[in-house]
């Protein structure tokens, strides 16, 4: 009884952590969409495509990596 409760409690922390992630990733993913698509007090200007483009692709691939570690061997 006690040995299986000390197994979830290890799971729901992973779980926990791993949505947190997540929440944080997505978050910033947001805010980089937001800067692009402009209409508030910080947007990029048309001139910085490049510099959108670059982040948009760093965000997509920091999820990746995440999702790397997590089912990755080692």
């Amino acid at each position: 009884m006690i040995t299986s409760l000390y197994r979830c409690i290890g799971i729901a922390y992973v779980l926990g952590m791993t949505m947190m992630f997540f929440g944080i990733t997505a978050l910033v993913a947001c805010l980089s969409f937001q800067l692009i698509m402009g209409g508030r007090q910080f947007e990029l200007s048309p001139e910085e495509y490049i510099f959108a483009a670059m982040q948009i692709f760093l965000d997509i691939l920091n999820i990746f990596l995440f999702i790397l570690q997590i089912f990755g061997k080692n």
